[in-house]
């Protein structure tokens, strides 16, 4: 009875949560109930009992029937030879299969709760990782309760509702997610499971790749999305952006391809090959941080399936790889960029000439300079710049090339060093400093015919 009428208290939503994706999740200020809230009609979170936690879980459920309607209850089972890369992918981290995560909560079958709490209060706390979010505060009273029960870090749970969708996909992978979204009725759905993280084994088709990463990972494919998700006939690359590359590569058990496992190509395995994921992230300096926030923000769903560029960004950006990312455009692109300039309305005479220099570089120029994006400085070593057409950028904030950056921060350090300190305060050096510049205007008059007698 106390949950139905908090239920009725609570703000309705506007949005089905069936429609939720993580790029979407929004919080407005509720002055009247003073929290935070989305714009979701439902709040669904998790909670997992860890195998070494087991014994406690009858304390648990009877602690989270005080606040939440228990949904679920699933038993999962994974791989013993899977245990490792599983804890890795959950949370995010690199795919070595070195995490000491078993050896503190056990890696035996646990036990997860999915929940929905029927009055949610959103405020701000700190996770464990140090980051302050927006979290679902009876989420958080309860999982610090649970803890105390079982000790230690052996109970997990969600902070909020997108990372519910995270960790519950992963686990349990879409389609029961999505089953689940649907369950009704006073007692909860219950099941046990002996599967290992989405996609462990690999991914049957692009389509159920594509499927989890809608609900689990903020990401747009930057260009060459038009036949997906269907298969890759000849470049089995993927070019990505997201808010964070390794954990779209644990989600996306895509493993790094270079030695030392820091660059961007990943490799994952689908329908039995290997496709690669270039994978940028905001902030590396592959495009203006703040531009990639905005393709994030405003990417629409292609196929129903695939996060993609907006029109204009996808323009934009296709247009700033061809003319500033590579020493020359593909001949596939030409078509593509004019196709897509006519597309949001640049004159005809504009898109017809959309790759030559001097008409790529004004519109291109005009676009970033409009927007406050600048030419950053990329981290990745491997991506060309066209420095002949940066060039032609007038009112473009540049940053300087990796060797422009070094020669300018040897001379900051040369002129502030001791050595250039003494010379400062040398009057011979400066008599010869004098001199020299003496003798240099002199000879720029003797060619110009400054200051000739007539």
């Amino acid at each position: 009875m106390l949950q139905h009428q908090a239920r009725e208290l609570a703000p309705a939503g506007t949005t089905p949560v069936a429609r939720f994706t993580p790029t979407d999740l929004a919080f407005t200020w509720d002055a009247e109930r003073r929290t935070f809230a989305h714009q979701y009609d439902r709040d669904l979170q998790l909670l997992v009992v860890w195998s070494r936690a087991r014994e406690h879980e009858d304390a648990v459920r009877r602690l989270l029937l005080e606040d939440f309607r228990v949904v679920a209850e699933v038993e999962v089972r994974w791989s013993p030879d899977e245990v490792a890369t599983n804890f890795e992918r959950l949370y995010g981290q690199g795919l070595y299969g070195t995490t000491d995560k078993p050896d503190e909560v056990g890696g035996g079958p646990f036990l997860v709760f999915v929940l929905e709490d029927p009055a949610p209060r959103y405020g701000y706390r700190q996770n464990v990782s140090g980051y302050v979010e927006l979290t679902n505060l009876h989420v958080a009273d309860a999982k610090a309760a649970a803890r105390g029960l079982t000790g230690g870090y052996r109970i997990h749970s969600s902070n909020n509702v997108r990372e519910f969708f995270h960790d519950a996909t992963l686990l349990l992978g879409e389609a029961r997610v999505r089953a689940l979204l649907e369950h009704e009725g006073p007692e909860p759905h219950r099941e046990t499971v002996a599967e290992d993280v989405v996609g462990s084994r690999g991914w049957r088709d692009l389509a159920e790749l594509f499927g989890v990463l809608r609900l689990a990972s903020q990401y747009v494919v930057l260009r060459n999305f038009e036949d997906l998700p269907g298969t890759l006939e000849d470049d089995r690359e993927i070019d990505l952006l997201t808010r964070d590359r390794t954990d779209l590569a644990a989600i996306a058990n895509a493993r790094p391809l270079d030695p030392g496992g820091d660059g961007v190509q990943h490799g994952c395995t689908v329908g039995g090959d290997q496709v690669v994921l270039d994978v940028r992230e905001v902030g590396d300096g592959y495009l203006d941080s703040r531009w990639q926030d905005v393709l994030l923000r405003h990417r629409e769903w292609h196929a129903g399936l695939v996060a993609v560029p907006r029109a204009d960004d996808h323009l934009y950006s296709l247009l700033y790889h061809a003319k500033v990312q590579k020493p020359a455009v593909k001949p596939a692109y030409a078509p593509r960029l004019a196709a897509l300039a006519r597309r949001v309305g640049l004159p005809p005479a504009v898109a017809d000439r959309i790759t030559e220099d001097d008409v790529a570089a004004s519109v291109l120029d005009g676009f970033l300079s409009a927007h406050g994006y600048g030419v950053p400085r990329t981290s990745d070593p491997g991506v060309h710049r066209n420095d002949a057409f940066v060039a032609r950028l007038r009112l473009t904030t540049v940053a300087p090339t990796p060797l422009a950056a070094a020669r300018t921060e040897l001379w900051r350090s040369a002129r502030s060093s001791r050595v250039a300190d003494l010379a400062a305060r040398s009057s011979l050096l400066r008599r010869a400093y004098r001199r020299a510049r003496a003798g240099a205007r002199a000879g720029a008059r003797a060619l110009t015919g400054v200051g000739r007698a007539s």
